[in-house]
């Protein structure tokens, strides 16, 4: 037995898998709408149809992002993947739907199917080198209070300042 620790596993993210299920669908629908109504231009479009449908199923199974010990590797369905090491990489970004992947010579690169929403996976799948500042900025928020305006403003404060907030609103009451 070698008392070296194993390497964290490498964490992929792929599309779901229920994308099959939705392009079969779609098929056999395609495939019932032009068999009741056999024209020459309805087997070219269904044709057509069906290729669009393969080259769906082709992304689905294809496409994905890992994220390892060494670095973040990018599969692309319709082009070739890209690997980087950490040394290599320089930050995410979102823009619009889209993760892009910063690297250190300047390279701005797509992340397939990692979301906004994947942030907290991806720190944790990455061991905190890419932060959630997401989830950072809710925690922050939540140690807050906020306090609301009759004029719709409000200000978030901390538990000592809004100790000081009320005090203050306190004094400037008439007394009765």
């Amino acid at each position: 037995m070698s008392s070296t620790p194993a390497s964290p596993p490498e964490v992929t993210f792929r599309p779901e898998r229920t994308h099959l299920l939705g392009a079969i669908i779609m098929a056999a629908i395609g495939i019932l709408a032009a068999g009741s109504a056999p024209t020459p231009w309805c087997w070219i479009l269904m044709a057509l149809f069906l290729v669009v449908v393969a080259l769906f199923c082709w992304w689905t199974l294809r496409t994905r992002t890992a994220v390892s010990e060494s670095g973040i590797s990018l599969v692309y369905a319709f082009k070739s993947a890209q690997k980087f090491s950490w040394d290599d990489i320089k930050g995410v970004s979102f823009k619009g739907s889209r993760t892009l992947l910063h690297t250190t010579n300047q390279g701005v690169f797509t992340v397939p199917v990692v979301s906004f929403n994947n942030l907290p996976q991806l720190q944790e799948a990455s061991r905190g080198r890419i932060p959630d500042v997401l989830t950072q900025g809710r925690e922050a928020v939540d140690a807050k209070v906020r306090v609301v305006h009759r004029d719709g403003h409000q200000v978030l404060l901390s538990e000592e300042e809004y100790e000081e907030y009320q005090q203050c609103q306190q004094a400037r009451r008439p007394q009765d």
